[in-house]
């Protein structure tokens, strides 16, 4: 019949969808979502997310990893966009646009120090959404670096001003907007005063938030394709010198270019503040790869960009003690030959033996530098002593294996004399207390076991016999 060829001809909705709330930058957060989308069912989001959305997670998922999973950018968000929008009928990339997931290919694909942990909101926010048929959480809330709303200029709280506890993202409780804990407004809160540097920073981080995803607009550029391009606008040598100025590994900018690797957040943020180039405009791809370059070679001479001339004074370099010329290859630039000098000699006492060896970052401590930047320096003296060290370590261990060994057979040459078993209450009595403190149980009771073979006869294990056999243990 008609109305069973309609009912088959597309896919239902196991859901009832909602409309989702805001837009651009005030666009909801997919947890607000979910925890609206539960009361809606009138179920708890942790039943709703555990038997539909991602079946198999605990309560204890909506308290610790909720955020991270549900707004963020990591490969399980894509799984639960997928899922959301099957289960509600809503259009995949509606759904997608409460996430962070438009980053995915920017930036390194952890939440960590990306997402908070517990959850902050706006009371004013909160309460104009009261008296407009409803409250929910912003995407942008959900960012570390977002701290003011940008809408109020006021600080965001993260604990309920009448119980002072931190709420979880979703509560098993209450609705969007009410304490988990004592279930009163959130919106009732005491406003602090705003600081204009700190509204400034979540201006930025909220412009993260894409809104609704525009699918007609072409392909922008990738962020590896413009790190490759600013590289290349350096010098012929590229990625080399783009790395020593952002002053980073260059391995790790060279698997950032290829694609191997993503950076993460913080360094993304380092390298376009090193090109005066505001980081959040490149990652939502508002800016260009030859709008970056033109901006910088306006602000930088040719000479600049440029290869400079060596300065001996500024461009000293350094390997295993030798200094070497800009052109060959060096693993750091040195900031002074006379602390080189200095840090050489010390590492030579420890070489002749003159010195006493000690791990690698005691030395780094002791000069007063990273271990980093003296294996850089000096990586072929410092595997040397490392050698050296793991030797003396050694020796010293067999040293002490030795002397407990002398001591342990005393004592139990001792207690046989004396007719007792070789018990450890036994043996341990004719040990010094010192030898307590120097040495663990487990030491002196492997010592103890592998001694008494070789300490204790056979006319010793006869007697045991014999005893046993008066006392009728053994026939």
């Amino acid at each position: 019949m008609h109305h069973e060829s309609y009912l088959r001809s597309e896919a239902r909705s196991t859901l009832r969808p909602i409309a989702i709330k805001g837009d651009g930058e005030n666009i909801e957060s997919l947890t607000s979502y979910v925890g609206r989308l539960a009361w809606h069912h009138s179920v708890k989001p942790s039943l709703l997310i555990g038997s539909l959305i991602d079946p198999g997670k605990s309560p204890g998922f909506l308290n610790h990893e909720i955020a991270t999973s549900f707004n963020s950018l990591t490969p399980k968000t894509a799984t639960i966009i997928e899922s959301i929008s099957t289960q509600a009928g809503l259009a995949h990339h509606s759904v997608a646009a409460m996430t962070f997931v438009h980053l995915y290919d920017q930036i390194e694909h952890s939440a960590r120090g990306f997402i908070r942990k517990t959850k902050q909101w706006c009371p004013v926010c909160y309460h104009e959404d009261h008296l407009n048929g409803g409250q929910y959480d912003r995407l942008a809330w959900s960012l570390q670096g977002v701290s003011h709303c940008v809408k109020h200029r006021c600080k965001l709280r993260d604990y309920c001003q009448h119980c002072l506890k931190a709420q979880p993202y979703l509560s098993t409780k209450s609705q969007v907007g009410f304490c988990h804990h004592c279930e009163k407004l959130l919106s009732e809160s005491v406003l602090s005063k705003r600081a204009d540097a700190d509204c400034k920073e979540s201006e930025v981080y909220s412009s993260l938030v894409l809104g609704v995803v525009n699918q007609t607009l072409a392909e922008p550029e990738s962020l590896e394709s413009i790190l490759r391009q600013i590289a290349y606008m350096f010098s012929a040598e590229g990625i080399p010198r783009f790395a020593e100025f952002l002053k980073m590994d260059r391995h790790c900018v060279e698997r950032w270019m290829t694609g191997e690797t993503k950076p993460a957040l913080k360094s993304v943020q380092r390298i376009f503040s090193k090109l005066n180039v505001p980081w959040a405009d490149v990652l939502m791809k508002r800016m260009s790869a030859s709008e970056i370059i033109d901006s910088n070679k306006r602000s930088r001479s040719k000479v600049q960009w440029a290869r400079r001339e060596l300065d001996p004074e500024r461009e000293l370099r350094v390997v295993d003690g030798e200094i070497l010329h800009e052109d060959q290859p060096c693993a750091r630039k040195v900031r002074s030959a006379a602390e080189i000098e200095r840090i050489n000699r010390y590492l030579d006492q420890i070489i002749s033996g003159k010195v006493k060896p000690y791990s690698r970052a005691k030395i780094a401590a002791t000069l007063g530098v990273s271990s980093g930047y003296l294996e850089s320096l000096f990586g072929g003296k410092v595997k040397t002593i490392s050698e050296i060290y793991k030797k003396y370590l050694d020796d010293l261990s067999a040293l002490r294996i030795e002397f407990l060994k002398a001591e342990i057979y005393v004592s139990l040459q001792r207690v046989y004399e004396d007719g007792e078993a070789p018990s450890w209450n036994n043996v341990g009595a004719h040990l010094s207390k010192d030898l307590h403190k120097r040495f663990s149980m487990t030491e002196m009771a492997r010592i103890r076991k592998e001694a008494i073979p070789e300490v204790y006869s056979g006319r010793y294990k006869e007697s045991i016999q014999r005893a046993k056999r008066r006392l009728g243990f053994t026939r």
